[in-house]
Protein backbone atom coordinates (compact mmCIF):
# COMPACT_ATOMS: atom_id res chain seq x y z
CA UNK A 1 0.00 0.00 0.00
CA UNK A 2 3.28 2.33 0.97
CA UNK A 3 3.86 1.78 -2.68
CA UNK A 4 1.01 2.34 -4.35
CA UNK A 5 0.86 5.88 -2.47
CA UNK A 6 4.55 6.20 -3.46
CA UNK A 7 3.46 5.90 -7.03
CA UNK A 8 0.90 8.47 -6.97
CA UNK A 9 2.68 10.78 -5.48
CA UNK A 10 5.84 10.81 -7.80
CA UNK A 11 2.98 10.50 -10.80
CA UNK A 12 1.59 14.17 -9.18
CA UNK A 13 5.40 15.46 -9.45
CA UNK A 14 6.19 14.48 -12.78
CA UNK A 15 2.91 16.04 -14.21
CA UNK A 16 3.99 19.07 -12.37
CA UNK A 17 7.05 19.50 -13.23
CA UNK A 18 6.03 18.77 -17.06
CA UNK A 19 3.91 22.17 -16.51
CA UNK A 20 5.50 25.01 -18.13
CA UNK A 21 6.98 28.08 -15.51
CA UNK A 22 3.87 30.18 -14.46
CA UNK A 23 1.06 27.78 -15.56
CA UNK A 24 -1.15 25.99 -13.74
CA UNK A 25 -2.66 22.51 -14.46
CA UNK A 26 -6.13 22.09 -15.00
CA UNK A 27 -9.07 20.31 -12.59
CA UNK A 28 -9.66 17.75 -15.76
CA UNK A 29 -6.58 16.19 -14.92
CA UNK A 30 -8.10 14.07 -12.27
CA UNK A 31 -10.98 13.45 -13.83
CA UNK A 32 -11.00 14.00 -17.73
CA UNK A 33 -10.49 11.01 -20.08
CA UNK A 34 -10.23 13.26 -22.80
CA UNK A 35 -7.06 14.23 -22.34
CA UNK A 36 -4.81 16.88 -19.74
CA UNK A 37 -4.44 20.78 -20.71
CA UNK A 38 -1.80 23.03 -19.25
CA UNK A 39 -3.03 25.86 -21.18
CA UNK A 40 -2.07 28.47 -19.47
CA UNK A 41 -4.80 31.23 -20.68
CA UNK A 42 -6.51 33.71 -17.90
CA UNK A 43 -10.03 32.70 -18.34
CA UNK A 44 -13.16 33.82 -16.56
CA UNK A 45 -13.54 32.05 -13.64
CA UNK A 46 -17.25 31.21 -14.72
CA UNK A 47 -16.04 30.27 -18.17
CA UNK A 48 -12.85 27.46 -16.79
CA UNK A 49 -14.93 23.97 -16.89
CA UNK A 50 -16.74 24.13 -20.26
CA UNK A 51 -13.83 25.92 -22.06
CA UNK A 52 -11.71 23.51 -20.74
CA UNK A 53 -13.97 20.56 -21.85
CA UNK A 54 -14.48 22.30 -25.14
CA UNK A 55 -10.95 22.59 -25.94
CA UNK A 56 -10.18 18.48 -25.22
CA UNK A 57 -12.77 17.92 -27.47
CA UNK A 58 -11.61 20.13 -29.81
CA UNK A 59 -8.26 18.36 -29.99
CA UNK A 60 -10.06 15.12 -30.01
CA UNK A 61 -11.65 16.28 -33.62
CA UNK A 62 -15.18 15.53 -31.47
CA UNK A 63 -15.77 19.16 -33.24
CA UNK A 64 -20.43 19.00 -32.60
CA UNK A 65 -19.29 18.32 -28.64
CA UNK A 66 -16.76 20.97 -28.85
CA UNK A 67 -19.01 23.81 -30.24
CA UNK A 68 -21.57 22.49 -27.43
CA UNK A 69 -19.10 23.23 -24.62
CA UNK A 70 -18.00 26.71 -26.31
CA UNK A 71 -21.30 27.74 -26.78
CA UNK A 72 -22.53 26.96 -23.05
CA UNK A 73 -19.00 28.72 -21.77
CA UNK A 74 -20.17 31.56 -23.93
CA UNK A 75 -23.67 31.73 -22.22
CA UNK A 76 -22.13 31.81 -18.77
CA UNK A 77 -19.92 34.61 -19.60
CA UNK A 78 -20.06 36.29 -23.36
CA UNK A 79 -16.90 38.77 -22.45
CA UNK A 80 -14.63 36.10 -22.46
CA UNK A 81 -12.78 35.93 -25.64
CA UNK A 82 -11.38 32.69 -25.49
CA UNK A 83 -15.04 31.00 -25.59
CA UNK A 84 -15.63 33.03 -29.04
CA UNK A 85 -12.56 31.63 -30.16
CA UNK A 86 -13.42 28.14 -29.64
CA UNK A 87 -16.49 28.54 -31.63
CA UNK A 88 -14.72 30.11 -34.16
CA UNK A 89 -12.10 27.11 -34.18
CA UNK A 90 -15.09 24.60 -34.63
CA UNK A 91 -15.79 25.77 -37.99
CA UNK A 92 -13.13 25.35 -39.29
CA UNK A 93 -12.10 21.30 -40.27
CA UNK A 94 -9.53 22.15 -42.73
CA UNK A 95 -7.82 18.26 -42.87
CA UNK A 96 -10.85 17.65 -44.18
CA UNK A 97 -11.14 20.63 -46.31
CA UNK A 98 -14.58 21.61 -44.43
CA UNK A 99 -15.55 24.88 -43.34
CA UNK A 100 -18.37 27.14 -42.31
CA UNK A 101 -17.46 30.83 -43.54
CA UNK A 102 -21.02 31.70 -42.53
CA UNK A 103 -21.06 30.67 -39.27
CA UNK A 104 -17.25 31.52 -38.52
CA UNK A 105 -17.78 35.46 -39.62
CA UNK A 106 -20.79 35.89 -37.37
CA UNK A 107 -19.18 34.50 -34.09
CA UNK A 108 -15.93 37.06 -35.14
CA UNK A 109 -18.55 39.89 -35.88
CA UNK A 110 -19.84 39.37 -32.10
CA UNK A 111 -16.25 41.41 -31.15
CA UNK A 112 -16.49 44.53 -33.73
CA UNK A 113 -17.18 45.28 -37.77
CA UNK A 114 -13.54 45.06 -38.38
CA UNK A 115 -10.56 43.03 -38.11
CA UNK A 116 -8.65 46.36 -36.44
CA UNK A 117 -11.47 47.00 -33.84
CA UNK A 118 -12.00 43.07 -32.90
CA UNK A 119 -8.22 43.44 -32.05
CA UNK A 120 -8.06 46.53 -30.42
CA UNK A 121 -11.12 45.15 -28.02
CA UNK A 122 -8.70 41.87 -26.50
CA UNK A 123 -6.17 43.33 -23.73
CA UNK A 124 -4.48 40.13 -23.27
CA UNK A 125 -1.43 39.74 -25.86
CA UNK A 126 -1.86 36.06 -25.61
CA UNK A 127 -5.52 35.79 -26.53
CA UNK A 128 -4.83 38.85 -29.00
CA UNK A 129 -2.41 35.89 -31.08
CA UNK A 130 -4.59 33.04 -30.80
CA UNK A 131 -7.59 35.72 -32.13
CA UNK A 132 -5.52 36.15 -35.06
CA UNK A 133 -5.77 32.73 -36.18
CA UNK A 134 -9.68 33.21 -36.56
CA UNK A 135 -9.40 36.52 -38.43
CA UNK A 136 -7.35 34.71 -41.18
CA UNK A 137 -9.83 31.52 -40.80
CA UNK A 138 -12.90 33.96 -41.97
CA UNK A 139 -10.51 36.64 -43.79
CA UNK A 140 -10.40 36.91 -47.98
CA UNK A 141 -8.13 34.34 -50.12
CA UNK A 142 -8.14 31.20 -51.23
CA UNK A 143 -8.23 27.76 -48.74
CA UNK A 144 -4.68 27.08 -48.88
CA UNK A 145 -3.41 30.21 -48.99
CA UNK A 146 -5.08 30.65 -45.43
CA UNK A 147 -4.04 27.75 -44.40
CA UNK A 148 -0.37 28.75 -45.32
CA UNK A 149 -1.00 32.20 -43.21
CA UNK A 150 -1.97 30.41 -40.04
CA UNK A 151 1.28 28.26 -39.98
CA UNK A 152 3.40 31.33 -40.84
CA UNK A 153 1.61 33.21 -37.82
CA UNK A 154 1.72 30.07 -35.43
CA UNK A 155 5.12 29.41 -36.28
CA UNK A 156 6.21 33.38 -35.48
CA UNK A 157 3.66 32.65 -32.12
CA UNK A 158 5.62 29.90 -31.39
CA UNK A 159 9.12 31.44 -31.32
CA UNK A 160 7.82 33.86 -29.00
CA UNK A 161 6.00 31.34 -26.76
CA UNK A 162 8.20 28.31 -26.86
CA UNK A 163 6.90 26.84 -23.91
CA UNK A 164 3.13 27.28 -24.67
CA UNK A 165 1.75 24.00 -25.37
CA UNK A 166 -1.59 25.39 -27.17
CA UNK A 167 0.20 27.56 -29.74
CA UNK A 168 2.65 24.60 -30.20
CA UNK A 169 0.31 22.23 -30.52
CA UNK A 170 -2.17 24.33 -32.95
CA UNK A 171 1.34 24.75 -35.34
CA UNK A 172 1.79 21.02 -35.75
CA UNK A 173 -1.81 21.18 -37.07
CA UNK A 174 -1.33 23.88 -39.03
CA UNK A 175 1.63 22.36 -40.73
CA UNK A 176 -0.49 19.38 -41.38
CA UNK A 177 -3.18 21.46 -42.58
CA UNK A 178 -0.76 23.66 -44.96
CA UNK A 179 1.19 20.96 -46.79
CA UNK A 180 1.95 21.24 -50.04
CA UNK A 181 3.32 17.03 -49.73
CA UNK A 182 1.06 15.51 -47.96
CA UNK A 183 3.12 12.11 -48.14
CA UNK A 184 4.75 10.01 -46.32
CA UNK A 185 7.34 11.43 -44.72
CA UNK A 186 6.96 14.36 -45.89
CA UNK A 187 9.67 17.76 -44.89
CA UNK A 188 6.52 19.47 -43.06
CA UNK A 189 4.88 16.13 -41.61
CA UNK A 190 8.25 15.79 -39.90
CA UNK A 191 8.41 19.11 -38.46
CA UNK A 192 5.04 18.86 -37.40
CA UNK A 193 5.69 15.23 -35.12
CA UNK A 194 8.56 17.13 -33.95
CA UNK A 195 6.72 20.10 -32.74
CA UNK A 196 3.96 17.45 -31.10
CA UNK A 197 6.99 15.87 -29.65
CA UNK A 198 7.82 19.07 -27.63
CA UNK A 199 4.45 19.46 -26.48
CA UNK A 200 4.45 15.58 -25.01
CA UNK A 201 7.85 16.14 -23.37
CA UNK A 202 5.94 18.86 -21.57
CA UNK A 203 2.57 17.01 -21.11
CA UNK A 204 2.48 13.19 -21.82
CA UNK A 205 -1.56 13.41 -21.62
CA UNK A 206 -1.93 16.33 -23.95
CA UNK A 207 -4.19 15.04 -26.55
CA UNK A 208 -3.79 17.27 -29.55
CA UNK A 209 -0.33 16.47 -29.32
CA UNK A 210 -0.60 12.99 -29.42
CA UNK A 211 -3.35 13.17 -32.03
CA UNK A 212 -1.24 15.41 -34.48
CA UNK A 213 1.62 13.29 -33.75
CA UNK A 214 -0.31 10.38 -35.37
CA UNK A 215 -1.76 12.30 -38.60
CA UNK A 216 1.97 13.99 -39.44
CA UNK A 217 3.34 10.37 -39.56
CA UNK A 218 0.37 8.76 -41.07
CA UNK A 219 2.00 5.85 -43.64
CA UNK A 220 3.96 3.10 -44.01
CA UNK A 221 7.55 4.68 -43.99
CA UNK A 222 6.82 7.25 -41.05
CA UNK A 223 4.03 4.87 -38.79
CA UNK A 224 6.76 2.86 -36.62
CA UNK A 225 8.31 6.58 -35.00
CA UNK A 226 4.51 6.94 -33.63
CA UNK A 227 3.97 3.67 -32.32
CA UNK A 228 4.22 4.50 -28.73
CA UNK A 229 1.61 8.00 -29.73
CA UNK A 230 -0.99 5.68 -30.91
CA UNK A 231 -0.76 2.90 -27.43
CA UNK A 232 -0.64 6.13 -25.68
CA UNK A 233 -3.62 8.19 -27.17
CA UNK A 234 -6.92 5.43 -26.90
CA UNK A 235 -5.62 5.53 -23.05
CA UNK A 236 -5.22 9.15 -22.69
CA UNK A 237 -8.68 10.49 -24.72
CA UNK A 238 -10.85 7.22 -23.89
CA UNK A 239 -14.05 9.19 -23.85
CA UNK A 240 -13.48 10.72 -27.57
CA UNK A 241 -14.72 7.99 -30.32
CA UNK A 242 -12.14 9.94 -32.58
CA UNK A 243 -9.17 9.05 -30.14
CA UNK A 244 -10.31 5.32 -30.10
CA UNK A 245 -10.33 5.31 -33.34
CA UNK A 246 -6.71 7.14 -34.48
CA UNK A 247 -3.89 4.51 -33.66
CA UNK A 248 -5.46 2.44 -35.84
CA UNK A 249 -3.92 5.15 -38.40
CA UNK A 250 -0.89 3.97 -37.43
CA UNK A 251 -1.43 0.18 -36.70
CA UNK A 252 -3.07 -0.21 -40.20
CA UNK A 253 -0.37 1.74 -41.82
CA UNK A 254 1.69 -1.52 -40.17
CA UNK A 255 -0.17 -4.02 -41.00
CA UNK A 256 -0.83 -4.77 -37.22
CA UNK A 257 -4.61 -5.99 -37.74
CA UNK A 258 -5.39 -6.67 -34.16
CA UNK A 259 -4.70 -2.98 -33.59
CA UNK A 260 -6.59 -2.00 -35.96
CA UNK A 261 -9.64 -4.68 -35.26
CA UNK A 262 -9.60 -3.59 -31.25
CA UNK A 263 -9.15 0.22 -32.24
CA UNK A 264 -12.12 0.61 -34.26
CA UNK A 265 -14.36 -1.57 -32.60
CA UNK A 266 -14.09 0.19 -29.34
CA UNK A 267 -14.79 3.37 -31.39
CA UNK A 268 -17.51 2.43 -33.04
CA UNK A 269 -19.28 1.27 -29.95
CA UNK A 270 -18.50 4.47 -28.32
CA UNK A 271 -20.12 6.63 -31.13
CA UNK A 272 -23.05 4.14 -30.68
CA UNK A 273 -23.38 4.84 -27.28
CA UNK A 274 -22.75 8.79 -27.58
CA UNK A 275 -25.86 8.15 -30.68
CA UNK A 276 -28.22 6.60 -27.78
CA UNK A 277 -27.50 8.89 -25.27
CA UNK A 278 -28.12 11.93 -27.57
CA UNK A 279 -31.42 9.96 -28.96
CA UNK A 280 -29.06 10.65 -32.66
CA UNK A 281 -29.95 9.36 -36.03
CA UNK A 282 -28.28 6.69 -38.01
CA UNK A 283 -25.92 9.27 -39.24
CA UNK A 284 -24.27 9.61 -36.25
CA UNK A 285 -22.88 6.03 -36.00
CA UNK A 286 -19.31 5.92 -36.96
CA UNK A 287 -18.97 4.98 -39.99
CA UNK A 288 -15.69 5.83 -40.39
CA UNK A 289 -14.64 3.53 -37.75
CA UNK A 290 -17.01 0.53 -39.10
CA UNK A 291 -15.48 1.23 -42.02
CA UNK A 292 -11.65 0.15 -40.68
CA UNK A 293 -13.39 -2.72 -38.76
CA UNK A 294 -14.41 -3.94 -41.81
CA UNK A 295 -11.78 -3.54 -43.87
CA UNK A 296 -9.01 -5.00 -41.00
CA UNK A 297 -11.61 -8.34 -40.65
CA UNK A 298 -11.41 -8.88 -44.33
CA UNK A 299 -7.66 -8.72 -44.09
CA UNK A 300 -7.68 -11.47 -41.23
CA UNK A 301 -9.59 -13.67 -43.10
CA UNK A 302 -13.07 -13.21 -40.78
CA UNK A 303 -15.10 -13.32 -43.66
CA UNK A 304 -18.00 -14.02 -41.87
CA UNK A 305 -17.55 -11.43 -39.05
CA UNK A 306 -17.06 -8.82 -42.26
CA UNK A 307 -20.32 -9.80 -43.86
CA UNK A 308 -22.63 -9.25 -40.74
CA UNK A 309 -21.09 -5.76 -40.46
CA UNK A 310 -21.55 -4.98 -44.20
CA UNK A 311 -25.54 -6.76 -43.73
CA UNK A 312 -25.59 -3.91 -40.85
CA UNK A 313 -24.45 -1.12 -42.96
CA UNK A 314 -26.69 -1.72 -45.71
CA UNK A 315 -29.59 -1.70 -43.34
CA UNK A 316 -28.00 1.51 -41.41
CA UNK A 317 -28.12 3.27 -44.03
CA UNK A 318 -31.24 3.87 -45.91
CA UNK A 319 -32.59 4.89 -42.09
CA UNK A 320 -30.15 8.47 -42.68
CA UNK A 321 -28.41 8.42 -45.84
CA UNK A 322 -26.02 10.87 -45.05
CA UNK A 323 -23.05 11.96 -47.39
CA UNK A 324 -20.18 9.91 -45.22
CA UNK A 325 -22.39 7.00 -44.93
CA UNK A 326 -23.66 6.67 -48.29
CA UNK A 327 -19.47 6.94 -49.46
CA UNK A 328 -18.36 4.12 -46.70
CA UNK A 329 -21.01 1.68 -47.88
CA UNK A 330 -19.71 1.98 -51.71
CA UNK A 331 -16.22 1.24 -50.16
CA UNK A 332 -17.24 -1.83 -48.31
CA UNK A 333 -19.34 -3.45 -50.81
CA UNK A 334 -16.62 -3.37 -53.32
CA UNK A 335 -13.97 -4.33 -50.30
CA UNK A 336 -16.66 -7.26 -49.52
CA UNK A 337 -16.48 -8.58 -53.08
CA UNK A 338 -12.31 -8.19 -53.89
CA UNK A 339 -11.12 -9.46 -50.36
CA UNK A 340 -13.86 -12.48 -50.30
CA UNK A 341 -13.92 -13.59 -53.57
CA UNK A 342 -15.63 -16.59 -54.26
CA UNK A 343 -16.27 -16.70 -50.97
CA UNK A 344 -18.33 -13.85 -50.52
CA UNK A 345 -22.28 -14.62 -49.70
CA UNK A 346 -23.45 -11.10 -49.79
CA UNK A 347 -26.69 -11.94 -52.15
CA UNK A 348 -28.02 -8.03 -51.84
CA UNK A 349 -26.39 -5.26 -52.61
CA UNK A 350 -26.58 -1.75 -53.10
CA UNK A 351 -25.09 -0.45 -56.70
CA UNK A 352 -27.93 2.24 -56.69
CA UNK A 353 -26.06 4.58 -54.20
CA UNK A 354 -26.79 8.72 -54.99
CA UNK A 355 -23.14 9.74 -55.48
CA UNK A 356 -23.31 13.40 -57.11
CA UNK A 357 -22.63 15.04 -54.09
CA UNK A 358 -20.17 12.77 -52.65
CA UNK A 359 -17.75 13.44 -55.27
CA UNK A 360 -15.55 11.43 -57.93
CA UNK A 361 -13.71 8.73 -55.35
CA UNK A 362 -17.70 7.48 -54.82
CA UNK A 363 -18.43 7.66 -58.24
CA UNK A 364 -15.61 5.61 -59.09
CA UNK A 365 -16.25 3.27 -56.59
CA UNK A 366 -19.90 2.53 -57.64
CA UNK A 367 -18.99 2.25 -61.33
CA UNK A 368 -16.63 -0.13 -59.70
CA UNK A 369 -19.17 -2.48 -58.14
CA UNK A 370 -21.39 -2.76 -60.51
CA UNK A 371 -18.33 -3.68 -62.85
CA UNK A 372 -17.30 -6.20 -60.58
CA UNK A 373 -21.05 -7.89 -60.70
CA UNK A 374 -20.81 -7.67 -64.98
CA UNK A 375 -17.53 -9.41 -64.86
CA UNK A 376 -18.61 -12.18 -62.66
CA UNK A 377 -21.74 -12.74 -64.34
CA UNK A 378 -19.49 -12.22 -68.38
CA UNK A 379 -21.71 -9.08 -69.48
CA UNK A 380 -19.21 -6.77 -70.73
CA UNK A 381 -21.95 -5.06 -72.12
CA UNK A 382 -22.44 -3.52 -68.67
CA UNK A 383 -18.77 -2.75 -68.10
CA UNK A 384 -18.76 -0.92 -70.69
CA UNK A 385 -21.73 1.34 -69.84
CA UNK A 386 -20.14 2.06 -66.51
CA UNK A 387 -16.87 3.08 -68.16
CA UNK A 388 -18.87 5.95 -70.23
CA UNK A 389 -20.88 6.92 -67.16
CA UNK A 390 -17.61 7.39 -65.18
CA UNK A 391 -15.60 8.90 -68.18
CA UNK A 392 -17.75 12.16 -68.03
CA UNK A 393 -17.66 12.03 -64.13
CA UNK A 394 -14.34 12.46 -64.57
CA UNK A 395 -14.12 15.38 -67.14
CA UNK A 396 -16.72 17.08 -65.27
CA UNK A 397 -14.01 16.73 -62.11
CA UNK A 398 -10.96 17.42 -63.64
CA UNK A 399 -12.37 20.69 -64.56
CA UNK A 400 -12.84 22.07 -60.96
CA UNK A 401 -9.29 21.31 -60.50
CA UNK A 402 -5.97 23.46 -60.73
CA UNK A 403 -2.76 21.66 -61.47
CA UNK A 404 -1.33 21.78 -58.18
CA UNK A 405 -4.25 19.77 -56.82
CA UNK A 406 -6.59 21.86 -54.85
CA UNK A 407 -10.16 22.85 -55.22
CA UNK A 408 -10.89 26.12 -56.87
CA UNK A 409 -13.51 28.70 -55.75
CA UNK A 410 -15.83 26.95 -57.51
CA UNK A 411 -15.95 23.70 -56.39
CA UNK A 412 -16.09 24.96 -53.19
CA UNK A 413 -14.74 23.76 -49.56
CA UNK A 414 -15.28 20.36 -49.11
CA UNK A 415 -14.08 17.18 -48.30
CA UNK A 416 -15.52 15.74 -51.38
CA UNK A 417 -14.12 18.22 -54.23
CA UNK A 418 -12.25 16.65 -56.30
CA UNK A 419 -8.43 16.91 -55.98
CA UNK A 420 -5.43 15.75 -58.91
CA UNK A 421 -5.25 12.53 -56.28
CA UNK A 422 -9.02 11.78 -56.47
CA UNK A 423 -9.06 12.50 -60.06
CA UNK A 424 -6.26 9.97 -60.62
CA UNK A 425 -7.80 7.13 -58.46
CA UNK A 426 -10.40 7.60 -60.58
CA UNK A 427 -8.67 7.39 -63.56
CA UNK A 428 -6.70 4.02 -62.18
CA UNK A 429 -10.04 2.37 -61.46
CA UNK A 430 -11.15 3.44 -64.99
CA UNK A 431 -8.18 1.34 -66.93
CA UNK A 432 -9.23 -1.52 -64.45
CA UNK A 433 -12.88 -1.27 -65.60
CA UNK A 434 -11.30 -1.63 -69.24
CA UNK A 435 -9.01 -4.44 -68.86
CA UNK A 436 -11.76 -6.59 -67.12
CA UNK A 437 -14.23 -5.62 -70.07
CA UNK A 438 -11.02 -6.80 -72.62
CA UNK A 439 -10.64 -10.01 -70.50
CA UNK A 440 -14.22 -10.84 -71.22
CA UNK A 441 -13.88 -10.00 -75.03
CA UNK A 442 -10.70 -12.29 -75.30
CA UNK A 443 -8.09 -9.36 -75.89
CA UNK A 444 -5.28 -9.91 -73.03
CA UNK A 445 -2.76 -7.64 -74.82
CA UNK A 446 -5.40 -4.98 -74.21
CA UNK A 447 -5.89 -6.20 -70.56
CA UNK A 448 -2.12 -5.66 -69.88
CA UNK A 449 -1.91 -2.63 -71.53
CA UNK A 450 -4.89 -1.14 -69.96
CA UNK A 451 -3.45 -2.86 -66.39
CA UNK A 452 0.24 -1.14 -67.06
CA UNK A 453 -1.55 2.23 -66.96
CA UNK A 454 -3.44 1.17 -63.88
CA UNK A 455 -0.14 0.47 -62.52
CA UNK A 456 1.59 3.75 -63.70
CA UNK A 457 -1.33 6.01 -62.15
CA UNK A 458 -1.60 4.29 -58.76
CA UNK A 459 2.40 4.43 -58.66
CA UNK A 460 1.83 8.23 -58.64
CA UNK A 461 -1.13 8.50 -56.28
CA UNK A 462 -0.79 9.15 -52.66
CA UNK A 463 0.19 6.11 -50.53
CA UNK A 464 -3.12 5.05 -48.49
CA UNK A 465 -3.97 6.38 -44.85
CA UNK A 466 -6.74 3.62 -44.69
CA UNK A 467 -8.46 1.07 -45.88
CA UNK A 468 -7.68 1.64 -50.20
CA UNK A 469 -9.72 3.96 -52.03
CA UNK A 470 -8.92 1.49 -54.95
CA UNK A 471 -10.58 -1.71 -53.55
CA UNK A 472 -8.49 -4.32 -56.03
CA UNK A 473 -5.17 -2.40 -56.14
CA UNK A 474 -4.26 -2.56 -59.36
CA UNK A 475 -0.51 -3.88 -58.56
CA UNK A 476 -2.58 -7.06 -57.30
CA UNK A 477 -4.65 -7.26 -60.29
CA UNK A 478 -2.16 -7.32 -62.80
CA UNK A 479 -0.27 -9.08 -60.56
CA UNK A 480 -2.71 -12.18 -60.53
CA UNK A 481 -2.94 -12.26 -64.32
CA UNK A 482 1.22 -12.68 -64.99
CA UNK A 483 1.04 -15.52 -62.62
CA UNK A 484 -1.67 -16.69 -64.63
CA UNK A 485 0.48 -16.18 -68.07
CA UNK A 486 3.76 -18.06 -65.82
CA UNK A 487 5.47 -14.50 -65.61
CA UNK A 488 6.30 -15.16 -61.84
CA UNK A 489 9.31 -12.87 -61.27
CA UNK A 490 7.23 -9.85 -62.61
CA UNK A 491 4.16 -10.88 -60.60
CA UNK A 492 6.20 -10.67 -57.51
CA UNK A 493 7.25 -7.21 -58.21
CA UNK A 494 3.51 -5.96 -58.22
CA UNK A 495 2.98 -7.89 -55.03
CA UNK A 496 6.38 -5.72 -53.92
CA UNK A 497 4.71 -2.61 -54.80
CA UNK A 498 2.08 -3.39 -52.92
CA UNK A 499 3.33 -4.51 -50.29
CA UNK A 500 5.68 -1.11 -49.71
CA UNK A 501 2.34 0.94 -49.98
CA UNK A 502 -0.06 -1.37 -48.29
CA UNK A 503 2.40 -3.40 -45.55
CA UNK A 504 0.84 -7.26 -44.67
CA UNK A 505 -2.19 -6.92 -47.21
CA UNK A 506 -3.45 -10.34 -47.13
CA UNK A 507 -4.26 -10.64 -51.09
CA UNK A 508 -0.69 -9.20 -51.97
CA UNK A 509 1.00 -11.73 -49.45
CA UNK A 510 -0.85 -14.55 -50.89
CA UNK A 511 -0.05 -13.78 -54.35
CA UNK A 512 4.16 -13.49 -53.81
CA UNK A 513 3.92 -16.90 -52.13
CA UNK A 514 2.35 -18.13 -54.79
CA UNK A 515 4.67 -16.60 -57.11
CA UNK A 516 7.80 -17.89 -55.38
CA UNK A 517 6.45 -21.27 -55.16
CA UNK A 518 5.70 -21.61 -58.86
CA UNK A 519 9.57 -20.43 -59.42
CA UNK A 520 10.38 -23.25 -56.44
CA UNK A 521 11.93 -20.46 -54.43
CA UNK A 522 10.99 -22.69 -51.00
CA UNK A 523 12.57 -20.39 -47.95
CA UNK A 524 11.51 -17.39 -49.61
CA UNK A 525 7.95 -19.06 -49.67
CA UNK A 526 7.82 -20.68 -46.29
CA UNK A 527 8.99 -17.06 -44.99
CA UNK A 528 5.54 -15.45 -46.54
CA UNK A 529 3.40 -18.43 -45.42
CA UNK A 530 4.70 -17.90 -41.85
CA UNK A 531 3.52 -14.15 -42.04
CA UNK A 532 0.43 -15.02 -43.51
CA UNK A 533 -0.34 -17.77 -40.96
CA UNK A 534 -0.08 -15.42 -38.10
CA UNK A 535 -2.42 -12.62 -40.18
CA UNK A 536 -4.96 -15.22 -40.81
CA UNK A 537 -4.95 -16.90 -37.38
CA UNK A 538 -8.13 -16.37 -36.92
CA UNK A 539 -9.95 -16.59 -40.62
CA UNK A 540 -12.65 -18.95 -41.31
Amino acid sequence: MKNFYFLLLMMALILSACSPEGEQTTSAESESTLGVLQHGFDLSEATKEKFEEGLLLLHNFEYDDALTAFEAATALDSTEVMTHWGEAMCNYKALWRLQNTEKGREILARLGDTEEARLASIKDPIKKDMWKIVEIMYGEGEFKERNKRIAGLLSVLHQKNPQHQEIAAFYALSLIWATEEYGDGSPDLRQAASIADKVIKMNPLHPGALHYKIHALDGPTSAKDAHSAADAYAKVAADAAHALHMPSHIYLALGEWDGVVNSNRASYDASVARMKAKDLKDGARGYHSLAWLHYALLQQGRYKEAQQILDDMIGFVPNDPTKGARGYLLGMQNRQLVESGPDATQTKLITDVKTDDIGILSQSNRSFLRAQIAFRNKKAHNIEKEIDWLKGKITVAAQQVEGDGLVMCAAGTSRYAPTDNSIKSANVIMAQMKAMKALLDGKEDVFESQMKKAVALEQDTNFPAGPPKIALPSFEHYGEWLISKGKHEEAIDQFDKALERMPRRSKSLKGKMNALTQLNQKEEAEMVEKELKTILAQAD
